[in-house]
């Protein structure tokens, strides 16, 4: 089962998204994209393994790509989407040459989008055929009306199509707001 969850910034994604991969059961594996650069960076970090704490979940760290994801039954839970779509666009470390891409230099804006959808899905795609669930956790960046700079209007369009297509891939999607989680798609009782 692929699950779907969405929400602002301290809407209560993160424990909701907790409490399904729990429901779903099996090994649990929780996949951490952010990197960390600053003590508030860690404060996070140590804020969300508190919430994690005796949960059973094994952290894997990956601020680049997501890749070495066990192929096992249980559930992977990939905290969060928004900031690993970042990384993509932003690190200058990432080495996509295992994808075997092109590169993006000269691309319009439209074109980068689709470069990085592209490698998005692509180095997805082993995740989704896993055997197991999948639990992701995005955010939502593109309801505010404003325009912004060109680099951060690519971040907000490439955002909004892996969310998109990741609901749509979805068995099961929610919106998290207020703590309170909204069904969006399909059906699951936590």
């Amino acid at each position: 089962m692929i699950v779907f969850i969405n929400g602002g910034s301290g809407s209560g994604k993160s424990a909701f998204a907790e409490n399904v991969a729990c429901s779903l059961g099996g090994p649990l594996v929780y996949v951490a994209t952010m990197p960390v650069f600053s003590p508030e960076d860690e404060k996070k970090v140590a804020r969300h393994h508190k919430l994690r704490a005796g949960k059973g979940f094994e952290t894997l760290e990956r601020p680049r790509l997501i890749s070495g994801i066990p192929d096992r039954n249980g559930t992977v839970l990939i905290e969060c989407m928004s900031t690993h779509t970042a990384n993509i666009l932003y690190d200058p470390d990432i080495d996509f040459s295992e994808l075997d891409l092109e590169s993006s230099e000269r691309l319009s804006p439209t074109d980068k989008t689709e470069y990085y959808f592209g490698i998005i899905k692509k180095e997805l795609a082993p995740v989704l055929q896993r055997k197991g669930n999948t639990v992701f956790v995005s955010a939502e960046v593109a309801q505010d009306g404003h325009t912004y700079d060109e680099e951060t209007e690519i971040y907000k369009n490439l955002l909004t199509k892996v969310n998109t297509w990741l609901m749509t891939l979805a068995d099961a999607a929610f919106e998290v707001v207020c703590g309170i989680p909204v069904p969006v798609k399909g059906e699951l009782r936590v």
